[in-house]
């Protein structure tokens, strides 16, 4: 009785010992994917982030700076597109297609004339993009 009592509680502490590393790495996992979603994107270079420091009025830029560009709407591809908020693959193609049948975005309030933009995703997409 004893021995399978041993062999009970043997197995048991294998048991409790796979469970804790299968949640410490679904925990490594989960922290990656939320904290360096670049990771699981094929080409981080094509993540738009937003820069903090760019002003509306101003037209002088410090020579330095460590923020990147904002993604202008008047060239950028459908690729770039996509990788902002609340633009997905269709979307793109209609900015692109306003694009080319309108002429340039003057502003990045005119992308509310883009069919299905409205002033919320506009203010979402904002810290992101430019009308260069």
């Amino acid at each position: 009785m004893t021995n399978v009592l041993n062999a009970v509680e043997r197995y048991y502490w294998k048991a409790v010992a796979l469970l804790v590393i299968l949640i410490l790495a679904g925990t490594g996992f989960w922290g990656v994917r939320r904290f360096a979603p670049a990771v699981f994107l094929g080409e981080p270079d094509l993540i738009a982030v937003p820069n903090a420091e760019h002003s509306q009025g101003s037209s002088t830029k410090s020579a330095i700076s460590n923020k990147p560009a904002l993604l202008n709407i008047n060239t950028a591809t459908a690729e770039e597109l996509e990788t902002l908020p609340n633009i997905g693959e269709r979307m793109a193609e209609r900015i692109i297609d306003h694009r080319t049948q309108h002429g340039d975005f003057t502003s990045v309030d005119a992308l509310q004339n883009v069919k299905g933009i409205g002033p919320k995703t506009i203010e979402k997409l904002r810290p992101f993009v430019a009308a260069k």
